[in-house]
């Protein structure tokens, strides 16, 4: 049976929720017998917009999950600082996206963007990461992938945009930091007349932009949605799980979409067991090593139900 034209789609959730689509790619690509470098679109968000970088630069699964366990010598990458910490730097006077208040005011974008627009800049330093992106892809250029794309959000409009589609002048260093421009924790990007933030306070995995574009098949990971919640006691769990609700309503929306257009989903989300690894912050690096291991054991069960699912 030939390979359907299949679109992979990578959502924010910072170093948790890296950690959890490592895994859960690891799973898929055995179960499927794919290499997800083989995607005909790579689309990621924040922490996903890392991951699609990487793989649209060739770099496999397979070393993702050896970097993950500590076995690679030859990696620049710091797992446990820079990301910038569990709790970020105190962020710089001002506000994110002033305009986004407005948009928000006049029902142009959602309540959850025109909060984030009030929020102040972050000052987490983005160098590590910089060189991570330069370790894979000269400085100044794209990956090789011809269709990766990485969402950001225009501070000024609030529109979604898609970095390497919309905008193909932006080098990925720059662009990688640009989707991972969470406002109070890492710093906007200016790239051209344009600062871009952190393309998950519009949406937390962007498959709607997968309309369109002729896929038959999209593999939408979602770390920052759930169809299972979990029942946790902790304050902060609680209203860590609000947010999720939310987001999870917008992949919910971007999935039945997809769905109407007749384009075939599958759709894998964190389940309890990972969201009890997962705690209530998802920034804090801490939390990665037993997120990455609850991962290894769930994703071929998640795996299993999504493809199911998907029939």
């Amino acid at each position: 049976m030939p390979t359907p034209n299949r679109a992979l789609v990578l959502g924010c959730g910072a170093v948790a929720g890296a950690a959890w689509q490592i895994a859960t790619l690891n799973a898929l690509q055995q179960q499927l017998g794919w290499d997800a470098r083989n995607a005909s679109i790579l689309i990621g968000t924040s922490a996903g917009a890392v991951l699609a970088t990487l793989l649209g630069a060739g770099v496999s699964v397979e070393r993702m999950m050896a970097s993950q366990r500590g076995d690679i010598t030859d990696c620049q990458w710091n797992h446990d600082t820079d990301t910038g910490g569990a709790i970020p730097s105190l962020p710089r006077p001002g506000v994110s996206g002033v305009r986004l208040a407005w948009h928000g005011l006049r029902g142009r974008v959602s309540p959850l963007t025109a909060v984030t627009g009030l929020m102040p800049p972050g000052r987490t330093n983005m160098q590590p990461m910089m060189n991570l992106i330069d370790q894979v892809v000269p400085a100044g250029h794209w990956v090789q992938h011809p269709a990766t794309w990485l969402m950001a959000v225009d501070a000024a409009t609030g529109q979604r945009v898609a970095l390497g589609r919309d905008a193909i002048d932006i080098p990925a260093n720059r662009a990688v930091c640009a989707s991972y421009a969470v406002p109070g924790v890492c710093p906007p990007v200016h790239w051209q007349g344009t600062t871009y933030l952190d393309g998950g306070i519009a949406s937390p995995a962007s498959a709607d932009f997968l309309l369109d574009t002729g896929v038959e098949e999209a593999i939408v990971l979602a770390p920052m949605a759930s169809m299972q919640m979990d029942t946790p006691r902790s304050p902060l769990a609680k209203v860590e799980r609000r947010v999720r609700r939310y987001m999870t309503r917008i992949v919910d929306r971007e999935v039945a979409q997809l769905r109407a257009a007749g384009i075939r989903v599958i759709r894998i989300d964190p389940g309890p067991e990972d969201l009890g690894a997962f705690g209530f912050n998802m920034l804090d690096p801490a939390r990665r090593a037993t997120v990455f291991e609850t991962a290894c054991k769930t994703a071929d069960q998640a795996v299993q139900d999504a493809l199911r699912a998907a029939r």
